[in-house]
């Protein structure tokens, strides 16, 4: 089957009222990746570096590791909602504490 006819068999099954959101959502893509619009198969956006970790990670690990980045709460002060001038209490999420 050529794209021409793919993009063809899309749209009319895209015109079909029976469809659900799933369908709709299938051949709406289909279509994207027939007209180049986004890719066939997604990539990662950056690799996971935990991704082969095949044994258990230690504390110590964990901890040597952090300190390579940053510290804890320098990271949370850094581009989030947090503010750094507040000081933050853990309740036990009920309503009015």
């Amino acid at each position: 089957m050529s794209t021409k006819d793919m993009l063809q068999y899309c749209d009319e099954a895209l015109a079909w009222e029976e469809f659900g959101p799933v369908d709709i959502f299938f051949f709406e893509s289909v279509k994207r990746i027939l007209l180049g619009e986004c890719p066939a198969i997604e990539q990662p956006e950056e690799p996971d570096e935990l991704a082969d970790v095949t044994a258990p990670v230690s504390a110590e690990e964990l901890l040597s590791y952090e300190k390579t980045k940053q510290n804890f709460s320098e990271y949370l002060s850094d581009d989030s909602f947090f503010d750094s001038s507040k000081e933050y209490v853990m309740t036990d999420g009920k309503a009015g504490n």
